[in-house]
Order: C-alpha cells, then sequence, then structure tokens
C-alpha cells in the first residue's frame, strides 16, 4: 500500500473503512486521533471536551461506514465530522453554561506555558474562519487540500486565508512585544 500514491491510498482505505474493515478503522484511528484531539483541544479549548468529542467522531465514523464510499479522504472526511461535533458541543456549551467553563482557555486546558497563552490570546484575535484555518493547520496538522474538504473552499484560498491570517498574528504579537 505504501508503493501507491497518497490519492490511490485514501481510497484504497475508504474502501475498506465503507466495507467495516476492522484494521482500516485501526488504521484510521493511527492517522488521525492525536491530530483531531490537538484541533479539538485548541477549538474546544478543553481537554476533557475534546477527548470525548474525538470518541464521538469515531463512533459516528462507525455508525456510518458507507459513506466513506464517497470519501476521496478519510481523514479529511473525519475532520468534517470533527467540525461538526465541536459545533455541537459549543451549542451545548451555550445552552448549558455550566457544563464547561466558559474562560477556560486552549491555554489552561493544556496546563499551558506563559507563550502558549500568548499564542491563544492572539488566536482569539482573528474572525473564527480564519482561526479555524489555523488551527486545522498547525494543530491537526492537515494539508491544504484537506482543510478545503473539510471546510469546503478550493485549496488556493485556503492558503491564502491562512497566510493572511498567520501575517496577521505575527502584526499583533510584534506590536504586543516591541
Amino acid at each position: 500500500m505504501s508503493d501507491l500514491p497518497q490519492q490511490d491510498v485514501s481510497r484504497e482505505l475508504a474502501a475498506r473503512l465503507a466495507r467495516g474493515d476492522e484494521a482500516a478503522f485501526a488504521e484510521l484511528y493511527d492517522a488521525c486521533a492525536d491530530h483531531l484531539y490537538g484541533y479539538l483541544a485548541a477549538r474546544l479549548g478543553s481537554r476533557d471536551a475534546a477527548s470525548d468529542v474525538v470518541q464521538n467522531v469515531f463512533l459516528r465514523a462507525v455508525k456510518s461506514r458507507r459513506r466513506f464510499r464517497k470519501v476521496e479522504s478519510p481523514v479529511a472526511y473525519m475532520f468534517e465530522i470533527a467540525r461538526n461535533e465541536a459545533a455541537r458541543m459549543a451549542t451545548k456549551r451555550r445552552d448549558f453554561a455550566d457544563v464547561l467553563p466558559a474562560t477556560e482557555t486552549y491555554a489552561t486546558a493544556n496546563e499551558a506555558t506563559d507563550d502558549a497563552e500568548v499564542v491563544a490570546a492572539a488566536l482569539q484575535r482573528l474572525d473564527a474562519d480564519a482561526r479555524e484555518l489555523v488551527e486545522l493547520k498547525i494543530y491537526a496538522g492537515l494539508t491544504f487540500r484537506e482543510i478545503a474538504d473539510v471546510v469546503g473552499r478550493p485549496p488556493a484560498t485556503v492558503a491564502t486565508q491562512y497566510r493572511r491570517a498567520l501575517a496577521s498574528l505575527r502584526e499583533w504579537l510584534a506590536r504586543q512585544y516591541r
């Protein structure tokens, strides 16, 4: 399988997932669980919530395994599911403010250092779309093509918006630390 182009590997994995191949789900878990967790911890601001959502993402994937027949990138598809689950979690947060502390940040959730707190504060200055692109690229480790699949935009647009977001972060950090 490793001699095949990445796209063929993804399609072959998707076909195996659609058939319910347990080994394929184990491969998918190994390929993306840590990246999903990082993305969700950043997105939700809580390691506990991220763990819960990662579990839900994989449960949804198993339950709807036949959908993998139409998927070109199983990893990108998992991030689509994660994105939807994170939105559901955010809705629950608004509805039940006591479920997760509203003031908990990514930095405190990860027992972060001062540097990470600064990065978290800088990320909060971005609009939600730009922040999500940065989180998907940095915390999740997705390619621009995978991010494009997740957010439903062309890869070139995603790359441009990502670079603009980084430029905005650099500018804000430079002003803060002159």
